[in-house]
């Protein structure tokens, strides 16, 4: 099973490389203990969803400091009790959780919650995925908002891939290795690294520091908890999602409005070909363009886990890297076009 619904609050004002599908309906939450700000509440409701899928819940706003939180709740049978599954609250760097988010939990058997996402552990009926959002600084809710609920299989086999007429490549991104930062933390920055080559243009190094610091999960010490980096994108003007992508054609739907994509991949020993990593259960890299020699596909690929800066473009066969991105998740952060860039990035000194 397939499914992706995007809201916005305004969705012909979204400058957004796939299809906004409906209006975001945000019901305010009255706090006899709210002092300043505005607390707000949204659910999305999907269909029902099979065992062994992963579900991944995106939200983005352009509000300074904003924070939210996803709690998935289901049946696993028509007269089963209601399962429960709280992610961890997101929050700016070095900021304090609102006193209304939980913690994060599951309750029943059929939800299990990973760092960013769900599995489905059994059939699940009437699902409801239910955003709580704190706005610090506004009394209204947001204006520029993206809600995105996905979900696919968690694994699957790729067998359609682009062909000759499918070939688009966008400009090289500024290449950043992670590993010429700390050595303390330089196998851990994937995720930040490659956002910032994503989103940053021209400037992306120097803008990395600031990724690496704003991606710092404080709940597991980790830097590649996807949500951090669409809100570190959103911090700096730039509207984004995470979404579990199934296939090709919305990959090259999304390069052909010229944004290239982060794409989360995993892959056994030597079964990427040319990859400065020989395996790896979960790494970030940017996909920006799919070009052919003769029949032979190659995806386009800016790999941050290279030794140094000059060596982090990447060719990559098609059909490997196809089956270490869509086949397994296929986790991927997409942004508004890179011609749109504004304000916070291009023009902070």
């Amino acid at each position: 099973m397939q499914f992706t619904k995007r809201l916005a609050t305004h969705p012909a004002r979204q400058d957004f490389p796939l299809p906004v599908h409906a209006t975001v309906t945000w019901q305010p939450i009255e706090s006899a203990n709210q002092k300043q700000g505005s607390l707000w509440r949204t659910s999305v409701a999907l269909a029902a969803v099979p065992e062994s899928h992963i579900i991944v819940p995106s939200f983005a706003c352009l509000e300074d400091d904003y924070q939210y939180q996803w709690v998935l709740s289901s049946a696993v049978t028509a007269d089963s009790m209601e399962n429960t599954s709280t992610l961890a609250a997101i929050t700016p760097a070095d900021s304090a959780a609102h006193r209304i988010f939980m913690h994060a939990c599951d309750n029943g058997s059929g939800i299990s919650a990973k760092i960013d996402c769900w599995h489905t552990q059994s059939d699940l009926l009437a699902v409801t995925a239910q955003l709580t959002l704190w706005l610090p600084h506004s009394l209204k809710p947001p204006e520029q908002d993206l809600v995105v609920i996905s979900l696919r299989p968690i694994e699957q086999t790729i067998t359609a891939l682009p062909n000759r007429l499918d070939r688009t490549r966008l400009a090289v991104p500024c290449p950043i290795s992670q590993m010429q930062a700390e050595p303390s933390i330089a196998k851990r920055i994937c995720s930040p690294t490659a956002t910032a080559m994503a989103v940053a243009g021209e400037q992306a190094l120097k803008y990395w520091p600031a990724a690496v610091q704003a991606c710092l999960d404080p709940h597991t010490k980790a830097y590649g908890k996807w949500p951090l980096a669409i809100y570190w994108a959103s911090q700096n003007m730039r509207l984004g999602s995470v979404e579990a992508l199934a296939d090709w054609p919305t990959a090259l739907s999304v390069l052909k409005s010229g944004s290239p994509i982060v794409c989360s991949i995993r892959f056994g020993k030597d079964a990427l070909p040319g990859a400065p990593l020989r395996q790896t259960g979960g790494h970030l890299v940017v996909l920006y363009g799919v070009e052919f020699d003769g029949e032979s596909g190659f995806a386009l690929v800016m790999d941050p886990a290279a030794a140094s800066h000059a060596e982090v473009a990447r060719r990559y066969p098609l059909e490997a890297f196809s089956q270490a991105w869509l086949g397994q998740r296929g986790g991927a952060y997409l942004f508004s076009p890179t011609q749109t860039q504004t304000a916070r990035i291009g023009d902070v000194p």
